[in-house]
């Protein structure tokens, strides 16, 4: 599956501009990605040269209703000013944060290091996969699975292919590859719910392919239908106990059910397992980080909420 015009034009500014370390040109890369696939879809966009207030603002609104975090947003927003900056004669110019709250109402609100529990409890995750399997979207139900037992991100279990799932199923270890945030590779141990999705799966699935992803599909197309089913359906599975647990003691404010949530029940359970094997809480969570992507330990705070 090639990429689409725009990520192409974005490849091609990202592989000359040298402004900044690898790792922040890296996280901007995959955020300016993320734009323009969004652009691409609701706007047809062809040329980034168009980019306009209009794109920002409809990005912005379509994160904050998959319950993307303000912090994540701004660092977005950051992403996409640098690719802006390094585009030859732009058609237009971009507003900083102050005039898109100013002029347009955009309301990005301060943000702390820690971001709240953002963690489903086992009634409602179990729900959302009972409501998946109901409505015969098995594609869904399993990427939920992989997403809780095995700490995967959602665009990570929508791109599992055959050959990761047969080395997992030999080895025990699931990779996580160039789908990986930033690119960066590691290794999860397979769940028992994640080898006997591989196992099922395997069957109808040819050599070369992937295991959620059809011929003509594009990544981020089959990964926006997924958070859109947990959206459209989070309300249905909400508990009392997960809304408590979820509530920011700050200001009485709850957070909505994500995707991204069931990476927060991974880690919770996972810290619980080690700790419960004898290991320290840092060393846990140097085990823990390491499944997640991050290696450092105190992003597992932010997990832990």
């Amino acid at each position: 599956m090639g990429k689409i015009t725009v990520e192409v034009q974005v490849d091609k500014i990202f592989k000359h501009t040298r402004q900044g370390s690898y790792g922040t040109r890296a996280r901007y890369k995959d955020s300016c990605h993320l734009f323009v696939r969004f652009c691409a879809e609701r706007f047809k966009m062809k040329n980034i040269r168009n980019l306009h207030d209009k794109h920002v603002l409809a990005f912005i609104e379509d994160r904050q209703k998959a319950g993307i975090g303000a912090k994540t947003i701004k660092n977005d927003l950051t992403a996409l000013r640098y690719l802006h900056d390094q585009i030859q004669q732009p058609r237009y110019s971009l507003s900083d944060n102050k005039s898109l709250k100013e002029f347009y109402g955009v309301n990005l609100e301060k943000t702390s290091q820690v971001n709240g529990n953002r963690a489903w409890t086992e009634d409602e995750y179990q729900g959302i996969v009972r409501i998946a399997k109901e409505l015969q979207q098995e594609n869904v139900a399993d990427c939920l699975t992989l997403a809780r037992t095995m700490g995967l991100r959602v665009t990570e279990a929508a791109a599992v292919s055959r050959a990761q799932a047969e080395y997992a199923l030999r080895t025990g270890v699931y990779q996580v590859k160039g789908e990986a945030k930033n690119g960066k590779h590691r290794e999860v141990p397979l769940s028992a719910a994640g080898k006997a999705i591989f196992e099922r799966r395997l069957r109808y699935v040819q050599r070369g392919n992937r295991l959620f992803i059809d011929a003509g599909e594009k990544t981020h197309q089959v990964v926006n239908r997924m958070e859109k089913f947990v959206q459209n359906h989070r309300d249905k599975v909400l508990t009392a106990q997960g809304a408590a647990q979820r509530t920011d003691k700050r200001d009485g404010s709850s957070r909505n059910l994500t995707f991204h949530g069931l990476r927060y029940s991974y880690v919770q359970e996972r810290m619980q397992q080690e700790i419960a094997k004898g290991y320290s809480r840092d060393n846990a969570a140097l085990i823990v980080s390491r499944e997640v992507g991050h290696e450092r330990i105190d992003v597992i705070k932010i997990y832990e909420g």
